[in-house]
């Protein structure tokens, strides 16, 4: 049990690092110009601070040499100890005043003072003196005149009155200052690393916010946490599959990305198959929340992926406003379901077959009526839609949810329907007001589809999607895996008339259509 819970564990720890690192890499972009901004500001604001140089003197401060041992050792005591007062005595006004006149420049004692540092290491007698100057030349100057004016007032204090004895401590130039090479300030280095780190940090809090605030819908966990339906296919974008294009899947010579196309919709037309084992979906509505999505030409090339499996499908265009299907295969214009619903013409008369293939049939809109709405939610219209799917699987092309009622409306005459999703192009608002309006009328959501997945990058990963020479290299193992599934599937013939139907109930529903029609 405490080796699930590690393991469980250890996978949160790894989602979380992994969703860590897509945060970061998903907006690095952003992230590498608010770094580069950082930096640029922080050069900038560096280049016009003044130069300051800095120099190092330093000096010994000894006491007269004794003439045994232990005398040696209470000199050197004594000056250890005289130079912490010394240090003092370094950046006195007295020293100041014999600096300046060492150096022959009329600049006033509270300015010289504030160039000047003195300090003394521990447990040593060595006075260190450090001078600031616009130059190095200057630095070192002033460090070296300080030097030799702390050494004439330390032998003036400790030089007795009466000029006869010697002096007990005296303060003697140690290492002379040269000129350095680069500034003390501003300090490269340091605004280096603040300008790395201050701009780590700001790129850091630019990808939360982003992510924060970001309500694109960009992931299949993004999709299953929003709606209470599975993701049941992702189709990658490609030149080869745009708005109104299909895929024709019997092609020796495709590429690497139509075989990857390809095989999303062999899946996406298997997990159909297995969202009610018992029950397999027969009337299918496919729609979006926004127009834009690709709902239509998904739809077409999951028609066409269903009729290579060798059963029949009929798709009927239910976007009355708008049409398209008849544009994506080749049809005429003019008749259609319109023209069906209102009795004008026979379903048989206006279904079309579009490709040589006998189990796939076309359904266009026909006129544009004025009132698409209550034709789609007529009785007559679920008449038709039973009785084709008697005979084969029904595939409705319906209006974006957010735009018109129509996707609602079919839905409660459909067995579900299928959400299609454009990866980065609608918001988590949008796609849950989508699914409640479909709840709202008692529909059933079958599940959605994460379309325009890009094949590669960080947004190809977190959809779960592999990339197309991964697809080509299983091409055998897909499409062994077809043929096994086309194997176990009942074969039908093609729906040549919906009065060819076997059974008697069939044939009776489809003459009181054609009674209607006529």
């Amino acid at each position: 049990m405490s080796t699930q819970v590690e393991a469980t564990e250890g996978r949160s720890r790894a989602r979380e690092l992994r969703d860590f690192i897509s945060m970061l890499r998903r907006h690095l972009v952003g992230e590498v110009l608010i770094l580069l901004a950082t930096i640029a500001v922080v050069a900038v604001f560096t280049a016009l601070q003044p130069r300051v140089y800095t120099a190092t003197a330093s000096g010994l401060a000894q006491a007269a040499s004794g003439e045994s041992l232990s005398m040696a050792l209470a000199g050197d005591s004594l000056a250890k100890s005289r130079a912490e007062t010394y240090v003092r005595v370094a950046t006195s006004d007295a020293v100041a005043k014999r600096a300046a006149e060492i150096l022959g420049n009329k600049r006033s004692i509270g300015e010289l003072l504030g160039n000047i540092r003195a300090t003394l290491p521990s447990d040593t007698a060595v006075i260190e003196i450090s001078a600031s100057a616009s130059t190095p030349e200057g630095a070192a100057e002033l460090a070296n005149a300080w030097v030799q004016a702390l050494a004439d007032q330390v032998k003036q204090i400790e030089t007795p009155e009466d000029g006869i004895n010697e002096a007990a401590l005296s303060y003697v130039p140690l290492a002379a200052a040269r000129p350095p090479y680069l500034p003390s300030s501003p300090n490269l280095q340091f605004a280096l690393i603040l300008a790395l780190l201050a701009g780590s940090s700001l790129a850091f809090v630019y990808g939360l916010l982003r992510t924060h605030f970001d309500r694109k819908v960009r992931s299949v966990a993004q999709i299953e946490a929003l709606i209470d339906a599975p993701v049941i296919g992702t189709i990658p974008i490609s030149d080869f599959f745009g708005d109104r294009q299909r895929i024709i899947d019997q092609s020796d010579d495709e590429t690497h990305q139509l075989f990857a196309i390809s095989e999303s919709l062999r899946e996406l037309r298997t997990n159909l198959s297995y969202v009610d084992v018992d029950r397999p979906p027969r009337v299918i509505v496919i729609t979006s929340s926004i127009p834009g999505e690709g709902k239509s030409t998904l739809a077409a090339n999951l028609a066409d992926a269903i009729a290579a499996s060798n059963l029949n499908v009929v798709i009927i265009d239910c976007d009355l406003r708008r049409p398209t299907q008849s544009e994506i295969y080749g049809l005429r214009g003019g008749a259609g379901l319109t023209d069906v619903l209102s009795g004008r013409l026979s379903i048989n008369d206006a279904m079309q077959a579009p490709t040589s293939d006998p189990h796939l049939r076309v359904l266009a809109s026909g006129r544009i009526p004025p009132n698409p709405s209550e034709l789609l939610g007529s009785r007559t219209m679920k008449e038709l839609v039973d009785a084709l799917s008697e005979v084969a699987t029904v595939i409705l092309d319906a209006p974006p949810v957010l735009s018109v009622t129509d996707a609602a409306v079919l839905g409660t005459i459909a067995d579900g329907v299928v959400l299609t999703v454009a990866a980065k192009q609608i918001t988590s608002e949008q796609l849950e007001k989508s699914y409640r309006a479909i709840l709202r009328v008692h529909g059933r959501v079958l599940g959605a589809v994460l379309n325009k997945v890009p094949p590669t990058g960080i947004d190809a990963y977190d959809y779960g999607y592999y990339r197309s020479d991964y697809y080509y290299s299983n091409r055998e193992k897909g499409e062994d895996a077809a043929s096994a599934e086309s194997a176990t599937e009942q074969t039908r013939e093609a729906p040549e008339s919906v009065a060819d139907a076997p059974e008697g109930g069939r044939r009776e529903r489809s003459v009181a259509l054609k009674r209607r029609a006529r």
